[in-house]
């Protein structure tokens, strides 16, 4: 793991948006694929609330998802609805830079939609759509997106995918390990006490095991890194 532990959590979510800056600030557009569930609340607040709704120049920046619920945008459980009111409701972004998973729609139809969506808006390298950026969440049994232990296909040449979350049945529309991969940048986020235990098995886990999705889901075009805070590194630093 590349690891960067952050002396804060605000210390963390103020590097954050100084990438989002930086990207900002670049001549191209730039694509990045956003995590759902708790972790980004704060980070989406902090964007909206602080100096940096003004200075980052989101018109340069498109906003895509790695995973949706299939819940209503109204639905609290939904990942663009969350993003919706935290901070795209309250920044001047284009809605033509917003490209969210339809959760209310037909799963797989949504799913094959989705990927189209991506073909037509990213350029490819060797023939899958590279994104800029993808920022991944790390649930407490080590899957990423909606990528879950013993139920990922690492191998799958599809863009996006339908899951099953296996405790509740909860389906869910999600990129591939693969599309991941090709990104130039990953970064995942890890905050708090809950996360430290999966952290610190992360840590530990032999290269190449597909035991926790998260571990072994990397960029092979570039940089992967995980942004981590002093809770959720708490056994890698104690």
């Amino acid at each position: 793991m590349n690891n960067m532990i952050f002396d804060s959590t605000q210390l963390l979510l103020d590097k954050l948006a100084q990438d989002f800056l930086r990207l900002s600030q670049n001549d191209k557009q730039s694509d990045i694929s956003l995590s759902g569930g708790t972790t980004p609340i704060l980070l989406f607040t902090f964007l909206a609330e602080s100096d940096y709704a003004q200075s980052i120049n989101w018109q340069k920046l498109h906003f895509w998802w790695g995973d949706e619920r299939c819940v209503p945008v109204s639905s609290p459980e939904s990942n663009f609805g969350q993003c919706k009111k935290l901070l795209f409701d309250k920044i001047n972004i284009p809605a033509e830079n917003i490209h969210p998973i339809h959760g209310e729609s037909d799963p797989q139809q949504e799913a094959l939609r989705y990927e189209q969506e991506i073909r037509s808006h990213i350029d490819s390298v060797h023939e899958i759509p590279q994104f800029d950026w993808i920022i991944l969440g790390v649930g407490e049994d080590g899957h990423t997106a909606s990528l879950f232990p013993g139920e990922t296909d690492f191998n799958d040449t599809h863009l996006t995918l339908v899951a099953t979350q296996p405790q509740s049945g909860q389906l869910r529309v999600s990129i591939s390990a693969g599309l991941i991969e090709n990104s130039k940048r990953v970064t995942y986020l890890a905050l708090g006490h809950n996360k430290a235990d999966i952290i610190y098995k992360i840590e530990r886990e032999v290269a190449g095991s597909e035991r926790y999705p998260a571990a072994k889901i990397s960029s092979k075009k570039g940089l992967t890194e995980w942004y981590l805070d002093p809770g959720s590194a708490k056994w890698l630093i104690e």
